[in-house]
């Protein structure tokens, strides 16, 4: 199980999108997800069971494809299935491709990549080096997106030593200035997705503010800066501090999504809890939960519906 769960090149991980919005600066994004690719998945099951330990077979399943992975494993096949809807391009071929991309998961095969943050990327009108199309003819947008790098724990240990920057000629190569190295890959996942919430809220220039919030949600805090949290907090601190800061994070990305003004969303929050004042996506954290965000889609989905609520054009 641990050779087939082991991370992939990023040449084997492709990327696709699955949403396109624009937010209210008028800047178009997308949310993309990151596959391995059938080639690697087959490559990967030859290392693991060699090239006749192992077989897939598809069949037709209510409009869907199925595909089974069987592996010969101490004289016996073990089989594992999942499927996919044909697909809208070549569905044929598509579904195929697809259904064994699920399947492989079954096996833990690319799972880890389910534990990647959330993927937003911009998209420009210019192409540059790298960059992938996207012409989206029902929201009426072309243009290119460049696909984000994968964390180093998403990454074979070569690759991710390989890809950490080295530093300018000039700069100094103290223990302080290199950036920490967390060995634990749960460490590592927590960390990049506390610090991509703190980046996308508009937090990551004002350290102050930070430890503070992090007092607020742990009174008991007794590191002084962002990077001891990151280096001595217990794993379960780290999922609280995540779990606390990411429906704050959400708010945001409901507003891009529904293409609603942040103060609506914020006046939302604001009769959930009256018994704290709402003006800002600052004033929201500690308070704000996951159930929250979900009861804001609801009042947004039914005020866009009903007329009350208007979206930014």
């Amino acid at each position: 199980m641990a050779k087939l769960q082991a991370p992939f090149p990023s040449a084997d991980i492709e990327w696709r999108v699955q949403q396109v919005f624009t937010s209210q600066d008028g800047r178009i994004w997308a949310k993309v997800l990151a596959y391995v690719t059938n080639r690697a998945i087959q490559k990967r099951l030859d290392e693991v069971f060699g090239p006749g330990g192992w077989k897939n077979e598809f069949r037709d399943f209510q409009g869907g494809i199925l595909c089974t992975i069987s592996c010969l494993i101490n004289g016996q096949w073990v089989s594992k299935t999942d499927g996919a809807e044909k697909t809208a391009f070549e569905s044929f071929k598509g579904g195929l491709s697809s259904a064994m991309k699920r399947a492989a998961v079954q096996w833990g095969i690319g799972r880890y990549l389910y534990d990647l943050p959330v993927a937003i990327v911009e998209v420009f009108k210019q192409k540059k080096e790298g960059a992938i199309r996207i012409v989206d003819k029902k929201n009426n947008i072309s243009g290119y997106w460049l696909p984000p790098k994968l964390p180093d724990w998403a990454l074979p240990e070569k690759e991710a030593t390989s890809q950490k920057e080295k530093p300018l000629k000039n700069q100094q190569t103290s223990a302080k200035n290199k950036p920490p190295v967390y060995q634990d890959a749960n460490r590592r996942k927590l960390v990049n997705g506390i610090e991509n919430i703190l980046k996308d809220v508009g937090l990551k220039q004002k350290p102050d503010w930070i430890m503070r919030l992090f007092k607020r949600i742990n009174p008991t805090l007794n590191q002084t800066s962002l990077i001891e949290i990151y280096q001595n907090a217990t794993l379960e601190e780290l999922e609280h501090y995540y779990s606390v800061l990411r429906p704050v994070h959400d708010l945001k990305i409901v507003a891009d999504y529904y293409k609603v003004a942040l103060k609506d969303v914020l006046r939302y929050v604001q009769d959930l809890i009256p018994q704290h004042k709402v003006d800002s996506l600052i004033s929201c954290f500690t308070h704000v939960t996951m159930d929250h965000v979900k009861q804001v889609v609801e009042f947004i989905k039914e005020d866009l519906q009903n007329g009350s609520l208007q979206q930014i054009a």
